[in-house]
């Protein structure tokens, strides 16, 4: 039986690989964080506000999140409110860490990279949700933030209002763990922090990117993919992420095009999900010229290619499947910011260009 999109993913930096997609785990560990003595003067290279900044109020799923004048305790829920806070040059005085596809500090090689060149103090990463993915309130009253970003996330409207009673909080825009856009995550950010004019010279940064690239590779034009996920022992099913999905996006914004047959199953699907299933048995109804699939490692691949139904699907019976194992480059495509973006492009695209050469 397929589980559902809630089963299958779960809100970045709270995850463990649970089910089919990426949960990573924080680790168990206390919560570390700064002193005020600490953190203070540690934003040296950070970017001015913009003036008439603040007050700012930025809408979300929740209603309105009002912020008077500039934080200078700012937790980071989520990889990619840490980037774009980051990439204008404040530190967080906390943020989530990654344990699935951060370094052996819980950073991952953009954010770090990012960090270094500017000269900030690196933060602390630690957890700020358990194993099953509850938010540890504990050890964020701890961080005494004035701050709480958190726009890549899937908690519920309580949660939302006990953060909120904590700091500000700003959460997701639309709907749990799907950001209207990347562009708009980053926005908003950017308002919040009082710096909306310096993030939206981020966005076209990072937006250049692409189209420089896309403009490089004009055999992707016309070129219809699916992005799925592995199968797990016993489904009967395999997933098929739908044209909004975060990955599907940065890849159709490469030059890709979303198959028909994918964008008619996402509308025809019943939920609110990012994702559909279907059925073994009806995969050559979904007609694509290339295939890419998310693993954790090789062996979740070759499981996959051995269900003999998979495997006499046309697009991987004719070997024009990519599969992405590296997490990294999972979580880059999937949490995408204003500096995941350039990374995330350098990595995939040679392995597209291979991909659709073939």
């Amino acid at each position: 039986m397929f589980r559902s999109a809630r089963q299958r993913i779960r809100p970045q930096r709270r995850r463990r690989i649970v089910v089919a997609l990426m949960v990573a785990a924080a680790l168990p560990l206390t919560a570390c964080t700064q002193s005020s003595t600490e953190t203070e003067g540690n934003n040296s290279s950070a970017s001015a506000v913009e003036d008439g900044a603040f007050p700012v109020t930025i809408k979300h799923a929740f209603g309105e999140t009002v912020i008077d004048k500039e934080p200078t305790r700012v937790l980071t829920l989520d990889s990619a409110a840490a980037d774009t806070v980051i990439a204008l040059g404040v530190t967080p005085v906390a943020m989530q860490k990654d344990s699935w596809a951060g370094d052996a500090d819980g950073f991952l090689p953009w954010t770090r990279a990012e960090l270094e060149k500017s000269g900030q103090t690196l933060p602390t990463p630690a957890p700020y949700y358990s194993d099953s993915g509850e938010l540890l309130f504990e050890q964020i009253l701890n961080v005494a933030p004035d701050l709480i970003l958190a726009p890549y996330s899937g908690f519920s409207e309580q949660d939302y209002q006990r953060l909120s009673s904590i700091a500000p909080t700003l959460p997701y825009d639309t709907k749990p763990y799907q950001p209207s856009s990347w562009q708009n995550l980053a926005t908003d950010v950017g308002k919040a922090l009082g710096r909306p004019t310096q993030t939206a010279a981020l966005i076209k940064s990072a937006e250049e990117t692409v189209q420089e690239s896309k403009a490089s590779h004009p055999e992707f034009n016309g070129v219809t993919f699916a992005f799925g996920s592995y199968i797990r022992e016993g489904e009967t099913e395999t997933a098929i992420y739908g044209p909004d999905d975060p990955r599907v996006k940065f890849v159709e914004n490469l030059g890709l095009t979303v198959a028909p047959d994918v964008v008619n199953g996402a509308k025809n699907f019943a939920g609110d999900s990012f994702l559909f299933g279907i059925s073994m048995e009806k995969l050559d109804t979904i007609n694509t010229d290339v295939y890419l699939g998310w693993a954790s490692d090789q062996s979740e691949v070759d499981s996959t290619l051995a269900n003999t139904l998979f495997a006499r699907w046309p697009v991987i019976a004719n070997g024009k499947d990519l599969w992405i194992t590296d997490n990294r480059l999972t979580a880059a495509t999937m949490y995408v910011s204003v500096l995941s973006v350039p990374w995330a492009t350098d990595e995939l695209v040679p392995q597209l260009t291979e991909l659709v050469a073939k």
